[in-house]
């Protein structure tokens, strides 16, 4: 299959992918704040945000694995990509089985009705959930793994249509849940149960996609795993930096300004969030198809693809922002109703950060898809770090406003890196890049509508 062919068909799964993401957000929003109301929809947002920071668990091995499979079978070395995948599942494993001993350890010892501020006698509800929600994030852990199969096969359009499924099975599970009960704990197990039944279900299918990765006792290699371990641990920087300016800046918000800002910051951010999505589907078009490159040794191919990978997410994220700036607060208000207000000052400080982001967010999956992310991953903590600073200092002094522009100070510190090493690690030129981007913002709409005719013809 040809990369052009694979991008189209990565670039279509993705658009069907963040769509249901985003019909998904704009349904599970409303459905919970009816359900639950303002102060407790708030609430469930900390307790949810919580077992997220378990994500760093993961040490990184089911993404970087997943890299290391692809290249590995785009060399013909399959051999090596089924120890890859065998060891893996053993460390995930192991790791969840470790991680679940630990959180039943300590999460009944937290006081939870005094940081969630809510009502006595609500403390096993809440640790329950906070348990459940902990096993869901562990489960999870496989996703990544069984979703390099389908990358390895060259059909990662087939991981992101399986995967933009998971949410809607979440989704029914908490609409079941919510049907007899309002209880934290009885919803998180809803969470839970739609996780092990997809990674049951992702399992099979990706095993049917290349039946030469499948598990085998006999090919874990775990006194060769330190290159994936080293890899994997610089990998855990970015979940750990997504969990400091998404999850942590929840908590600061929860902490200074109370649940009900924490309900306004998170709808308002859900919704700004729909731009990123568009620069997040580009990325998970390309991420495969650059792995394939760089397993090939085609330099060249890796530097036009991330040319164009950029063209395409400064013009997407460029029309989005215009259109929230038109219309993103008339259909907020649409969208939740009137009982939470957004002004629209707020509106724009919270897209304030979408420029920024575009200038290297698709340029950093140079960097992820050939497994040379260690510099990156340093730089990445560090500016999530600062950011999370700001987001404490200016949400003390500017409230919510300050919070909402708390981002780009991550965005200012990464551009230029991210730039630099991805020509470096493509072996292009800031020139040729330049002028590869502008061609691209030019030719783009006119490139997608041929390479769609042609697909649909072949």
């Amino acid at each position: 299959m040809s990369v052009k062919r694979g991008l189209i068909k990565n670039l279509l799964a993705g658009l069907w992918s963040r769509g249901a993401t985003i019909i998904f957000r704009l349904v599970q929003v409303p459905l919970i704040v009816t359900a639950l109301g303002v102060d407790e929809f708030g609430r469930w947002l900390v307790l949810y945000s919580l077992p997220s920071w378990l994500t760093l668990a993961n040490m990184g091995f089911g993404s970087v694995a997943s890299n290391e499979m692809t290249m590995s079978v785009a060399n013909g070395d399959t051999l090596k990509a089924r120890q890859v995948f065998s060891t893996t599942l053993a460390i995930i494993t192991l790791i969840g089985i470790i991680g679940t001993i630990l959180t039943l350890s300590v999460v009944f010892f937290i006081p939870w009705e005094s940081f969630l501020k809510a009502s006595s006698g609500r403390h096993k509800e809440f640790s329950l959930a906070a348990l459940f929600l902990a096993v869901t994030v562990f489960v999870s852990f496989y996703f990544d793994a069984f979703g390099g199969r389908f990358r390895a096969a060259r059909k990662g359009h087939m991981m992101v249509l399986i995967a933009s499924f998971f949410p809607w099975l979440s989704l029914l599970g908490m609409i079941i849940a919510l049907q007899f009960t309002k209880r934290f704990d009885y919803i998180a197990f809803s969470q839970m149960m739609a996780a092990i039944l997809f990674a049951v279900v992702y399992s099979w299918l990706s095993r049917r996609s290349m039946r030469d990765l499948y598990f085998s006792f006999k090919q874990i290699k775990m006194a060769g795993s330190g290159g994936l371990f080293r890899k994997g641990l610089a990998f855990q920087a970015f979940p750990f930096g997504n969990a400091l300016i998404f999850q942590g800046n929840i908590i600061i918000v929860q902490f200074i300004l109370g649940p009900a800002a924490v309900a306004l910051f998170g709808t308002v951010r859900t919704l700004v969030r729909t731009v990123n999505q568009a620069m997040e589907m580009i990325n998970q078009a390309i991420w495969p198809e650059m792995s394939h490159l760089f397993g090939a040794g085609d330099l060249k191919g890796a530097a036009k693809l991330h040319r164009n990978g950029v063209a395409g997410s400064i013009l997407l994220s460029g029309l989005g922002l215009i259109c929230l700036i038109f219309f993103g607060r008339t259909f907020y208000m649409l969208w939740v109703g009137s009982s939470i207000d957004l002004p629209q000052y707020l509106l724009l400080l919270f897209l304030l950060p979408i420029p920024f982001n575009a200038l290297w967010l698709t340029s950093s999956v140079v960097h992820m898809s050939s497994n040379q992310h260690e510099g990156l991953a340093v730089r990445y903590l560090t500016a999530t770090i600062l950011s999370t600073i700001a987001c404490l200092a200016l949400s003390y002094f500017f409230g919510l406003a300050g919070a909402s522009v708390s981002t780009v100070v991550a965005d200012i510190i990464l551009i230029p890196y991210v730039l630099k090493n991805s020509l470096a690690l493509t072996q292009d030129t800031f020139q040729e890049f330049y002028h590869g981007v502008v061609n691209g913002l030019k030719e783009l709409p006119f490139t997608t509508n041929k390479l769609i005719k042609k697909l649909k013809k072949g």
